[in-house]
């Protein structure tokens, strides 16, 4: 809460009552010829200094009330007209691959580093609208867009948990929630259709996986042809490869043994399909090969897809003039009717 004068200027007439105060004013009974004897043998009067402090005091409340002292707040209203953001993530069975390393230097494997890195995203856009959209063989969106941020990270920690849960209970990677082939088309479409209709200041599609797309599916979309449909929709996407050129598979032989080899084609992103895709869109695309890179391509894209902020300032205050007015008046008029018994002598 504030005090503040709406008409501060006016408190410069505060040197009126001050005059007022300080200029005594000698009456013409001073040139009586008993006056000095009087003076000399009576006791200095106060009645003069009274009066006129009553006086100076009533002005200055006069003052302060012209220029209006007022008590409030300045009240920041926020706008929540941001961007509509939809995730569309790679649940494929090459997600399980543990070749990003963590900021610490730890290995882990790719589910873990997107799924963490999206709540990241998500925690630097409050005034937009997020969403969620997963694939692999098919596609589902686990979340329409929403301000409420703390429900979509809740959703990429259930779908952490539940993946890894049908993971464990496989060798083979064929128990994901939705597959375990890479059908990015289908992903793009469901996404897409989940950004119709609305009015945001901007749309975008945010496209993260880490393997080629799999032609061979019976409901295979062909991505560029999702692609031409967002930019038709003025959608623009933004890929994200996952995956490390250099990274390793850890395996088992037919002994039991566990052993690592290198990374295959299909088990890395397809860098220029990916980037044809995000070009058909008006997007980019970018590669991540561990969790810093992550971090910096999702900065990336905050920094081409800025929040645009509505912020407008109101002001709440209300007058408080009356107070000092009444209690101004109240003493000017104590003084007038004391001042024939207050002056005295000057």
């Amino acid at each position: 809460m504030i005090f503040r004068f709406a008409d501060p200027w006016l408190l410069l007439a505060l040197v009126l009552p001050l005059v007022v105060l300080l200029i005594r004013v000698r009456r013409g009974g001073a040139a009586f010829g008993a006056y000095g004897i009087a003076a000399g043998v009576l006791r200095p009067s106060r009645g003069p200094f009274v009066w006129r402090a009553l006086l100076a005091a009533g002005l200055a409340l006069l003052v302060i009330a012209a220029a209006r002292p007022q008590y409030g707040r300045k009240v920041l209203e926020r706008e929540q007209a941001g961007r509509d953001l939809m995730l569309v993530i790679d649940l494929s069975g090459s997600m399980r691959i543990d070749d990003i390393l963590s900021t610490d230097g730890k290995r882990g494997d790719r589910l873990g580093a997107v799924f963490s890195a999206a709540k990241d995203f998500t925690k630097r856009r409050p005034d937009d609208r997020i969403g969620l959209v997963l694939f692999s063989t098919d596609a589902v969106t686990a979340c329409p867009l929403t301000y409420d941020h703390g429900t979509v990270a809740e959703f990429l920690d259930r779908i952490e948990t539940q993946q890894r849960a049908l993971w464990a209970k496989s060798r083979g990677e064929e128990n994901g929630l939705l597959g375990a082939a890479t059908n990015m088309g289908l992903g793009l479409g469901t996404a897409i259709r989940q950004m119709k209709q609305t009015n945001a200041l901007g749309r975008a599609l945010i496209l993260i996986t880490d393997g080629v797309d799999t032609k061979r599916l019976a409901n295979w979309v062909d991505p560029l042809i999702a692609a031409a449909k967002a930019r038709a929709e003025e959608i623009v996407i933004y890929g994200i490869g996952v995956g490390d050129p250099h990274g390793t598979l850890e395996v088992r032989d037919i002994f039991g043994r566990v052993r690592r080899q290198q990374l295959t084609g299909d088990a890395l992103p397809d860098m220029g399909r990916l980037a044809a895709i995000c070009r058909a869109a008006n997007g980019t695309a970018f590669a991540a090969t561990d969790r810093a890179g992550l971090d910096d391509v999702l900065k990336q894209i905050d920094a081409l897809q800025p929040t645009p902020r509505q912020v407008k300032e109101a002001d709440d205050f209300s007058d408080r003039f009356d107070w000092p007015l009444a209690a101004g008046l109240i003493l000017i008029a104590l003084a007038l009717l004391a001042e024939p018994r207050l002056r005295g002598a000057a």
